[in-house]
């Protein structure tokens, strides 16, 4: 059979599965005759295909939500735009915490920075404390030993290392501490003799406890940042790795508003190299200019490596009034040369 009576005889077929007639004749271009209807696509001309399609208009965006270059970036595209200044670079060399590459990359801060003979005066001694010894331990506000040496006092997230710290500064271990977090649940107070009081607080935020005892510490460790009277300092540790979070805010807003003094500690900056730790520090800086209790230098220690800790020491002898003169401390020991970064 010849192609062209094959397709006739298909056409003709009103029983054909794939040409039925349309029943609705508004379908009809004609109105009048019922048409068939072809499984097969429409035929587009050549004009039709070539025809450029018109863009889609852009609506404009309603008043309040444009946003600007910076406010488009993300996180971390903003903490690297930060560039620290050279005065932030020699705090963190003269610390231990490396020193940076003679490279074109660094050549403005170096250029910036003040000669050797003029930045490094005399070394400070090794400052120490006696010896450290738990005394007390306190679950609600009632078993709050009474007041008589001054108190500092530590608290941060959980799991972000102040048992650790107290440890380094103390040169001790009487101080329990733990991977896992939550494991101080009580405000344990520690004596470094007869000089002061230094005291270990709950953690919050992640701890592995219902929720129910989280705000149970919450609420006991608000109550001592408040009535304590001879808190000298609260420092608040944080993870120099992840920065102020959200409950890190949180806490510190609740410190401002009743009123607290208290003071930021970067731990872990051993895991940085110098540039991440130099924006770290700068952008912590600027984070707590809102808070108006709050101590605006920032404290950069290393429980592991021991940089930063003597620092600390003589920070906390000058709180509490017991530093005593540099005759009386041992000379420091030499330092391990310091990595370039």
């Amino acid at each position: 059979m010849q192609p062209w009576k094959t397709f006739h005889s298909f056409a003709n077929n009103a029983r054909s599965p794939l040409c039925r007639p349309l029943k609705n004749k508004a379908c009809c271009p004609l109105g009048s005759q019922p048409s068939f209807r072809s499984l097969n696509t429409k035929p587009t001309s050549a004009l039709t295909l070539n025809k450029p399609t018109a863009p889609k208009p852009k609506h404009p965006k309603p008043a309040g939500t444009v946003k600007t270059d910076e406010n488009e970036l993300s996180n971390r595209q903003k903490f690297n735009r930060v560039e620290p200044s050279a005065r932030v670079y020699e705090k963190l060399e003269k610390l231990g915490f490396g020193t940076l590459r003679q490279t074109k990359r660094f050549s403005i801060v170096r250029g910036k920075q003040k000669p050797v003979s003029e930045k490094d005066g005399p070394p400070d001694p090794e400052y120490s404390f006696p010896l450290l010894s738990f005394f007390a331990g306190a679950k609600t506000p009632a078993s709050f030993p009474p007041e008589s040496l001054v108190e500092i006092g530590f608290v941060g997230r959980s799991n972000v290392g102040k048992s650790s710290l107290i440890n380094s500064l103390a040169e001790s271990t009487v101080v329990r501490t733990s991977d896992k977090p939550g494991l101080t649940q009580q405000i344990n107070f520690f004596s470094a003799g007869s000089l002061f009081h230094m005291v270990d607080m709950p953690g919050y935020g992640f701890a592995f406890v219902d929720d129910a005892e989280r705000q149970q510490w919450r609420d006991l460790m608000e109550n001592y940042a408040e009535k304590r009277t001879i808190l000298k300092r609260l420092f608040v540790v944080i993870d120099a790795r992840h920065g102020l979070k959200v409950a890190d805010h949180d806490f510190l807003q609740m410190l401002d508003s009743k009123k607290v003094r208290f003071q930021i500690v970067l731990t872990k900056c051993d895991l940085q190299v110098l540039p991440i730790l130099a924006r770290r520090v700068m952008v912590v800086q600027e984070s707590i200019r809102t808070y108006r209790h709050s101590v605006k230098d920032v404290l950069v220690v290393s429980s592991k490596t021991g940089s930063g800790i003597n620092q600390m020491r003589k920070e906390i002898l000058f709180l509490t009034g017991k530093l005593q003169p540099r005759e009386f401390y041992k000379p420091k020991k030499e330092e391990v040369p310091q990595k370039r970064y």
